[in-house]
């Protein structure tokens, strides 16, 4: 977040949050009917963020980690969801079991590593790494229902089968509390999470519900995230003075209070999920022997 003494600038979180809506907004559309075009752009920042990156001679270890986050993100990411969506459907056939294996890696891959990050010496920091392990048990299990063949893709839309909106929910839930830390200290991400989730239900009416809801999370996720993670790297300054009204921040103790209570029912929504789920495994394997 940003400070200024008095605590959080309102008008530079307006400002802030007005830039990220129109930019994922923009993204959105451009992953949905113009896919090139936001795949060159993918290509384009990528090949700035690298001059930049190279041109610095001296980095820190967060510009170190930054900078793969952002390799992660636009290349990897979201660039190798462009790049197969923009394929001819013979070559998306052909190609769709190792690209399946691919999205599967990089989503537990991308969850997993989340159990590492810094806690900022509080509870929830703590707390969000049991949540993190119970969550990715759950997506496991649910991966694991359909043999781990969890995506399609149909008409240029990158589908998700194997998070059920429910995991969706908690997922957020966790987020907010893991992006509430101080490591990830940034105004645009205030807003991650109710833009992941109105992008889904906009892709989901774009595409005109041809799948469930949830299938368009993981497009959805991975177009906000990556528009937000550039938003942070390349920020759209406001031309305006910004100064005040400002609202007293919470410390990281009543942070820890406000948080830690969803976090707990966060974890009690997955273990219920996990064993629901085995006790099924367990019930079909009976019925078939």
């Amino acid at each position: 977040m940003v400070y200024n003494g008095q605590g959080l600038d309102l008008t530079l979180l307006l400002w802030n949050s007005t830039v990220a809506i129109v930019a994922v907004f923009l993204a959105c559309y451009l992953a949905s009917f113009r896919q090139t075009i936001l795949f060159m752009l993918v290509m384009a920042f990528m090949l700035l963020a690298g001059i930049q990156f190279v041109n610095k001679l001296q980095h820190d270890l967060i510009e170190i980690m930054g900078f793969i986050k952002l390799v992660l993100l636009l290349p990897l990411g979201l660039g190798a969801v462009l790049t197969f969506a923009i394929l001819s459907e013979d070559k998306q056939k052909r190609y769709l079991l190792p690209m399946t294996r691919y999205i599967n890696f990089a989503v537990i891959a991308n969850i997993f590593v989340m159990v590492f990050a810094p806690d900022g010496d509080t509870y929830r920091g703590l707390l969000s790494r049991l949540v993190c392990i119970a969550l990715l048990v759950w997506l496991l299990q649910e991966m694991a229902k359909v043999r781990f063949q969890t995506t399609q893709f149909e008409r240029g839309f990158f589908i998700f089968r194997s998070s059920p909106l429910h995991w969706v929910y908690c997922h957020a839930a966790y987020r907010i509390a893991l992006l509430s830390l101080p490591s990830f200290d940034s105004l645009q991400y205030l807003l991650l999470e109710p833009l992941s989730l109105f992008i889904m239900s906009v892709l989901y009416h774009v595409d005109k519900k041809k799948f469930p809801l949830h299938y368009y999370f993981g497009f959805a996720d991975t177009i906000v995230v990556t528009t937000l993670t550039l938003l942070t790297r390349f920020p759209i300054l406001s031309p305006l003075n910004l100064k005040g009204p400002y609202v007293i921040s919470l410390s990281q103790n009543h942070l820890d209070l406000v948080f830690m209570p969803i976090q707990m029912i966060v974890i009690g929504f997955a273990l219920r999920a996990i064993f629901k789920n085995h006790n099924q495994k367990t019930t079909l394997q009976i019925s078939i022997n």
